[in-house]
């Protein structure tokens, strides 16, 4: 697959050569969307990649079977990187397997299934080096550090289900409140 493609026309001058997110901005989405946003990231980088080099790249297909996409994608990171300086080289198919394998642990239950949330760990370095080589090449695109309305919406899954763990461990539960009609003993 090409990486060193021109920008396509139908692409906005101001886009990103990679789908760009800052680091911090990326964990705290994918924990906040309880892993939700992974989906997302999978099919916002194959969809600039379509924009970027056209073709018939099929992002939602990718996304779904992003088993099988997970290494081409941060191979296709490192293929952009080469030639820019202080890139740290990662070992692709090292990190797409610790991915899948960290994702698959959500069958298990728990104690194992406690490592699914941190299916993100693994792909940090690649999301690293896809912003690097976007800074490079598309200096004057966005960053994508700042916090949007629709993605402060994305933590609320973990913000709800942080305030029921705060009220079960509060001793709070729904036995504790009166029905309507009833009078409390």
């Amino acid at each position: 697959m090409q990486t060193t493609a021109p920008l396509n026309r139908s692409q906005p001058e101001n886009a990103s050569y990679f789908h760009a997110v800052a680091i911090p901005k990326f964990v705290a989405l994918w924990l906040g969307s309880l892993g939700l946003y992974g989906l997302y990231w999978f099919h916002a980088h194959w969809q600039v990649i379509r924009q970027r080099q056209g073709g018939d790249i099929k992002p939602w297909q990718r996304t779904l079977l992003a088993g099988s996409y997970c290494e081409p994608l941060l191979q296709l990171f490192l293929d952009a990187a080469n030639g820019t300086p202080d890139i740290q080289a990662f070992k692709p198919r090292v990190r797409a397997i610790l991915w899948l394998l960290m994702t698959a642990t959500l069958f298990f239950g728990p104690p194992l299934s406690l490592l699914c949330p941190l299916a993100f760990l693994p792909l940090i370095a690649g999301q690293r080096v896809a912003n690097q080589v976007s800074a490079v090449r598309t200096p004057g695109a966005d960053r994508n550090s700042r916090f949007r309305p629709r993605e402060w919406l994305a933590l609320l899954p973990l913000a709800l289900l942080l305030l029921a763990a705060a009220l079960m461990a509060c001793g709070f539960d729904s036995a504790s409140v009166p029905k309507p009609g009833h009078a409390t003993p």
